[in-house]
C-alpha cells in the first residue's frame, strides 16, 4: 500500500496510532482500520504526523499515540477465518457522508466504508483477498495480499436509520419491478402516484449512489 493512500484515511478522521506487532512490524491504527506500514523506518506517531506535514500547533487536534498489538489483531491467520467469495463491487449506497459497499456473508451482510478500502483497492496485486474474522464479539474484514495480511477493517454499524432506508429502497425497487411488462396505454397519470400498494409520497427515500455501519 502507498503511504499517501494510508495517510488520506488518517487525515479524514485525524486519528494516528502507530502499533507494533509481535514480529516488530508497524501498523497505522485509525481505530476503524489497521494498515501495514511498509518501506518506512521505525517511527512514532509524532514522526508519522511530521511525514503528513501536520504543523506543531495543529497536532493537538489529532488523536494519536503508540500501542502494542497485545490482542493479536494483526495476526495473519485467525481461527474460524472465512474467505469472502462474493463480489463486493455489485452495488454501493451513499449514506451519512460515506459510500458503503455490501460484503455478503453466508448469514448476513457487512457494509464497508469505501474510503477505508481505498488503500487496498489501489494496491498493484493479483492476489488480493478478503476474509471474515471475529474480533472481540464483532466481525471484521481482514485483507491479504497472497499470504501476507495487509489490513484489518471494521464494517460500518448498521443503525436503525440506515436499516429503515435500505428497507424503503428495497420496497421501492420491488414496486418498480412491478411496472415491467405493463403497456404504456394501461398506465394513467393517477396510477403513477396512487397505484395499488404504492408508498406514501411522504416516505423517506434512501440516498443512493454508485461507487462503493460498526
Amino acid at each position: 500500500m502507498k503511504f499517501t493512500d494510508i495517510a488520506k484515511v488518517a487525515k479524514r478522521d485525524k486519528v494516528c496510532y502507530i502499533m507494533d506487532d509481535v514480529d516488530g512490524s508497524q501498523w497505522l491504527n485509525t481505530m476503524d482500520a489497521v494498515y501495514r506500514l511498509e518501506g518506512l523506518p521505525k517511527m512514532t506517531s509524532d514522526d508519522f504526523l511530521n511525514l503528513l506535514g501536520v504543523p506543531e500547533d495543529k497536532k493537538n487536534k489529532w488523536e494519536s499515540g503508540e500501542m502494542f498489538d497485545e490482542a493479536g489483531l494483526t495476526k495473519t491467520d485467525r481461527f474460524g477465518e472465512v474467505e469472502l467469495t462474493a463480489d463486493p463491487d455489485g452495488i454501493s449506497v451513499f449514506y451519512n457522508g460515506m459510500y458503503l459497499t455490501p460484503f455478503y456473508t453466508k448469514d448476513g451482510v457487512l457494509w464497508m466504508d469505501e474510503d477505508l478500502l481505498e488503500p487496498v483497492r489501489k494496491m498493484d496485486s493479483k492476489y488480493l483477498a478478503f476474509f471474515l474474522r471475529g474480533e472481540k464479539g464483532r466481525r471484521m474484514v481482514a485483507v491479504k495480499d497472497g499470504l501476507i495480511l495487509v489490513a484489518v477493517i471494521s464494517p460500518v454499524k448498521m443503525s436503525d436509520d440506515f436499516m429503515d432506508k435500505v428497507n424503503i429502497m428495497w420496497r421501492k425497487c420491488r414496486q418498480e419491478r412491478g411496472w415491467e411488462g405493463v403497456e404504456e396505454y394501461e398506465i394513467s397519470a393517477d396510477d403513477l402516484y396512487h397505484g395499488e400498494g404504492a408508498e406514501s409520497s411522504e416516505a423517506e427515500s434512501a440516498d443512493a449512489g454508485h461507487g462503493g455501519e460498526d
